[in-house]
């Protein structure tokens, strides 16, 4: 059995160093191209590899879509190869604890946001490349055009530069445009495996984005000028039938800088509605590029079809609708929803769901980190909805006015309306485990990913999955007031692990930044600070106001409509062989569009047609029937009953643990939680002397710092990691490792 993992770690291993060598060659085409020697290379590829068929130059396909298809086969290889191995258990630390930097925050405020030393050298070697790319063909072009003879009739030496150099402008912009498809695909194979996190998923968009329309706007700003001077003012409205149509490029730079301006952080905040529905004119600005420059296409084909396929894949999945199976109203005003799922789902103690509600909304589609463990054995997942938005308020408003105005006993859920579910997605390494100490730094509802992670160490310990598993975890919680902290008690870690203080030290450290209670707690508060109150006697005193709870009519726990299993994220054989026959599809189709002449004989507008009419049969004419074929091998394992799912009744065993369970939840709620820790009130953390007493507390050990909160949170806890940082290679003393992660996700 080991050395079956020991080569399968060493196969996924030399799965990594080729999906790196595909990465390399993939950039090696835009290095190479404004060098002479290397383009008599790429001639002679092209001489090599027929055109008729591929409808465009062997060395581009061989240096652009080639690498791309083989990175995306063989991220699939490498994450069904990581799920058979076990969990890399945590090495014990021998000497000087270290981090490692790739992943660590470097630059923790900057107009970039937070920066990493990887994010630091992905955006140099972008920047650089388009740079190197821009400045030497137009640098080689001018010289040519200043060595050539001057034609009667031509245009002048200076348009001709500033013609090439606008071209050359547009073409680097290709470079961006194809890879800010990659963030977006939720279920990206690429950065699954290398375990990038949405939020800085979504910051690589960003960027690649913003360089993308920057890019254009010069382009755009040179091939104006070119054509206000040189040429009449009326052929920027000018749609060419074949080559390159000027008009269609106006207005796809247009929707690019619509897409722009609304997705600044002020539009993005605080009109959500705006910035969504406008970032749907993507589909605007890919029609148009096509129609400017369909020949261009072939650069971005892959990522392109990558991302239509996990969109795809994703309408399939959301098209189920799920019940509800309970709810809560917690003393906070958040509300808890628990749906099942079926037990071919897997997801982790860091995973999100996308979810619609359709009494809501129609359209809008919002993340929700998941609150429960897989490992509690059951087929239900539990998320937290706080009102705080007003897309939150309004499901918050709607439950409430559901139960007030419908008789009880008449809905078949609590809510009255269904659910609308994507993934789960998120990080599937628990890497959290590798750490001898975890602390858990949450704001207000961010501490929802950390409920599953303890109750995942919890159930790691109840069932010894691991070795060498976290022994003490330290969860700071910042609230502004203090119902907020009533979240915490919807766990009882007695009822998981009785006497779970022998297995692992799990301390509360809250503070309440209102002063409500301030008075209150000074008169009874037993600590020498008297704004200090131990968490047991907060909780028995201040939060005793039981939860609202919603139970739906009938039986719900015994038939419900579970959520699809047919996730972007989900088996990977299946999603590795819809992407192989789209890829596939999309070749012969292209293939057969350029062998029969199609293509000479359509003008511009009508190849560009052609070509979203083939992008559409790949993904649904030539992935469809995969994925049909994935449904009907899913519904014989798993027989609907009256087009519902009976969910398997629970082993005499269980029945017992759940009758216990429900007796210590009765204990809880009259004696208190069992959470040890204290609350503070009236401030809030000062990270500097928190930082420098967990140095002393976690001496010789290597403590992950997980942060779910503002940005402002995010940017003080990685200032203080910095801080330890530096002055742990500076002195002999300091010899704690504090390695510092974001779990929030913010678009």
């Amino acid at each position: 059995m080991v050395s079956c993992i020991k080569g399968a770690s060493q196969m996924r291993l030399a799965l990594q160093v080729l999906i790196g060598v595909a990465l390399i060659w993939w950039y090696l085409f835009w290095f190479i191209q404004p060098i002479s020697t290397a383009v008599l290379w790429i001639h002679k590829v092209d001489k090599c590899i027929s055109q008729d068929f591929l409808g465009t130059r062997g060395s581009t396909w061989l240096l652009q879509v080639f690498p791309f298809m083989v990175v995306t086969i063989l991220s699939y290889c490498a994450i069904a190869l990581k799920r058979r191995m076990k969990p890399s258990t945590r090495k014990e630390v021998t000497g000087k604890p270290r981090v490692s930097i790739w992943s660590q925050p470097l630059i923790t405020r900057s107009p970039l946001g937070m920066l990493s030393f990887g994010d630091i050298v992905f955006l140099v070697l972008n920047v650089s490349l388009i740079i190197w790319y821009i400045t030497k063909m137009s640098v080689d072009q001018s010289s040519l055009i200043d060595a050539s003879n001057l034609k009667k009739g031509a245009h002048s030496r200076a348009a001709q530069k500033l013609e090439n150099t606008g071209i050359y402008f547009g073409k680097a912009a290709l470079i961006p445009l194809a890879l800010l498809w990659i963030p977006v695909s939720r279920a990206s194979p690429f950065l699954r495996l290398i375990g990038v996190p949405f939020e800085r998923a979504v910051k690589y968009h960003t960027w690649l984005a913003l360089i993308c329309i920057c890019i254009l706007v010069f382009h755009g700003f040179l091939m104006f000028t070119y054509f206000f001077y040189i040429h009449h003012p009326k052929e920027l409205l000018s749609w060419a039938n074949s080559g390159i149509a000027v008009f269609p490029g106006i207005i796809a730079l247009g929707a690019a800088l619509l897409m722009l301006l609304t997705a600044l952080e002020t539009v993005r905040r605080n009109h959500f509605n705006i910035f969504y529905f406008t970032h749907h004119l993507y589909l605007v600005f890919l029609l148009f590029f096509l129609f400017h420059c369909v020949s261009q296409t072939v650069f971005v084909v892959t990522p392109i079809l990558l991302f239509f396929l996990d969109r795809f894949i994703r309408m399939i999945q959301s098209r189920t609708s799920v019940d509800i199976l309970s709810t809560r109203v917690l003393q906070s005003g958040a509300i808890e929803l628990k749906f099942a799922k079926p037990e071919d789902v897997e997801y982790h103690a860091l995973s999100f769901m996308y979810i619609l509600v359709p009494s809501v909304s129609q359209f809008e589609w919002h993340p929700f980190s998941v609150a429960s463990s897989p490992l509690d054995h059951t087929n239900q997942i539990c998320i937290y909805i706080k009102p705080l938005g007003g897309y939150t308020k309004d499901i918050h408003d709607t439950l409430i006015e559901t139960k007030q105005n419908q008789e009880v006993g008449k809905l078949k859920c609590p809510f009255g309306f269904k659910l609308h579910l994507e993934g789960p997605y998120g990080d599937e390494s628990n890497f959290y485990l590798r750490y001898d100490s975890l602390v858990l730094i949450a704001g207000g509802i961010g501490v929802t990913p950390f409920l599953a992670i303890l109750q995942d160490i919890l159930y790691r310990h109840k069932l010894h999955l691991a070795q060498n598993l976290p022994s003490s975890v330290h969860l700071i919680l910042c609230v502004r007031h203090a119902k907020d902290l009533s979240i915490l008690d919807t766990i009882n870690p007695c009822d998981i692990l009785p006497n779970y203080t022998d297995a692992v030290k799990i301390t509360i450290q809250a503070y309440v930044t209102s002063r409500d209670l301030v008075t209150d707690v000074e008169m009874n508060s037993g600590h020498g600070d008297p704004a200090v109150i131990s968490y047991e006697h907060f909780s028995a005193t201040y939060l005793n106001e039981p939860p609202k709870q919603f139970n739906c009519d009938g039986p719900p726990l015994e038939v419900v409509r579970k959520m699809s299993s047919m996730s972007g994220a989900g088996n990977v054989k299946w999603i590795a062989a819809t992407f192989c026959s789209s890829f596939t599809g999309y070749i012969v189709l292209i293939g057969i569009f350029n062998i029969t002449g199609t293509y000479t004989e359509l003008m511009n507008y009508g190849r560009a047609m052609v070509y979203c009419v083939i992008l559409f049969l790949a993904v649904v004419g030539c992935g469809g029937p995969v994925l049909l074929l994935w449904t009907f091998i899913s519904r014989r394992r798993n027989p609907p009953k009256s087009n519902q799912v009976q969910i398997s009744q629970p082993s005499p065993v269980e029945q017992s643990e759940a009758t216990s369970n429900e007796i210590a939840l009765q204990s809880m709620e009259h004696n208190g939680t069992s959470w040890v820790g204290n609350v503070t009130f009236g401030r809030r953390p000062d990270w500097k002397e928190l930082f420098d007493d967990m140095t002393k507390q976690y001496a010789d050990k290597k403590v992950g710092i997980l942060v779910s909160g503002s940005s402002k949170m995010q940017e003080d806890v990685a200032a203080e990691c910095v801080r330890k940082r530096l002055s742990n290679s500076r002195t002999d003393g300091c010899n704690v490792a504090f390695s510092y992660h974001s779990v929030s996700f913010e678009l």
